[in-house]
């Protein structure tokens, strides 16, 4: 028998890497989140081989779209009581570099010339249906996520 009763419900919002621009104040680029790590690595020029680190998880979502998902959590009545996977899809290390390398040309330099694609394939799938369509969730692309993380990234002295 149930004593309680409390008067909210649950949502879980799962997310995979989270990548995007610093929202606060950091002592030093070594205090970023794991994800944004490897794209400081790319910036800093400190990854120079064309041979690059394994992506390890290959999906991934901006840290404004995970916010969105939680506000939107909070406000979607249907929500509760659901998990939802929070990702905007699929990327490598690879893809990376290419969307640094597009968005910020002046960058060319530092980054690896020719990366080895490191996206196998047949890699897993997933399912994103329900943040998109009960949260309404349009999630950003890569290149615009990776391009604004590199530009908050030289904007904090990299």
């Amino acid at each position: 028998m149930v004593k309680e009763k409390p008067n909210f419900d649950l949502v879980t919002i799962n997310p995979p890497l989270v990548f995007g621009p610093i929202a606060h104040h950091l002592e030093n680029l070594d205090k970023l989140n794991t994800s944004n790590l490897r794209v400081r690595d790319f910036v800093q020029g400190k990854i120079t081989s064309n041979e690059l680190p394994p992506t390890g998880v290959f999906l991934w979502v901006d840290v404004r779209d995970l916010a969105l998902a939680h506000v939107r959590a909070l406000e979607v009545d249907k929500a509760g009581g659901k998990r939802f996977f929070v990702t905007a899809g699929h990327f490598s290390n690879k893809a990376v570099v290419d969307a640094i390398r597009e968005t910020h040309p002046e960058l060319a330099s530092k980054l690896p010339s020719a990366p080895i694609d490191d996206f196998p394939a047949g890699v897993y799938g997933y399912d994103n249906s329900r943040a998109r369509e009960l949260l309404g969730i349009e999630f950003r692309s890569l290149q615009s996520s990776i391009g604004d993380t590199t530009t908050s990234i030289l904007e904090h002295g990299a």
